[in-house]
């Protein structure tokens, strides 16, 4: 099947991410996507600002920023594709790619156990400092 040779977003573990983390994961892949986004973003911004304000010289300007960052951001997520398909079709063998998706949801599952025994130490923690309280408080109550 064609698939098979083409990486896939399923193959990703990502059903324990939420979608802050699943956008942070692929900025960090391809971090001139999110730049050019945010270029889009500014320009449109001040090309609006410059349109309520009656500078259409200025607006216009800003419009054609606007194209440029949006052109740039197809650039880059063209170039980040051809890359990591470039990544993915090395010779690994389906025994390598299973132990690197292993590995990499090891690593996830890691990451979610100490944030959780974070939060619990965290909440021992704020149930030990209102148990101390209430006992002050009931202390000066009677």
């Amino acid at each position: 099947m064609a698939s098979e040779n083409y990486p896939s977003s399923a193959d990703e573990p990502f059903e324990d991410l939420s979608p802050l983390e699943k956008i942070i994961f692929r900025s960090k892949q391809q971090p001139f996507v999110p730049l050019g986004c945010l270029g889009t973003v500014i320009a449109v911004t001040l090309a609006a600002k410059g349109v309520r304000t009656g500078d259409a010289k200025g607006a216009q300007v800003w419009f054609r920023w606007r194209v440029a960052m949006q052109g740039l951001t197809i650039v880059a997520l063209l170039a980040g594709s051809i890359y990591y398909d470039k990544t993915f079709r090395e010779d690994k063998s389906p025994e390598q790619l299973a132990l690197e998706k292993a590995r990499m949801r090891e690593k996830l599952w890691i990451e979610e156990l100490e944030r959780r025994d974070t939060e619990m130490k965290e909440r021992q923690h704020r149930a030990e400092l209102a148990r101390q309280f209430k006992t002050i408080y009931q202390r000066k109550i009677n």
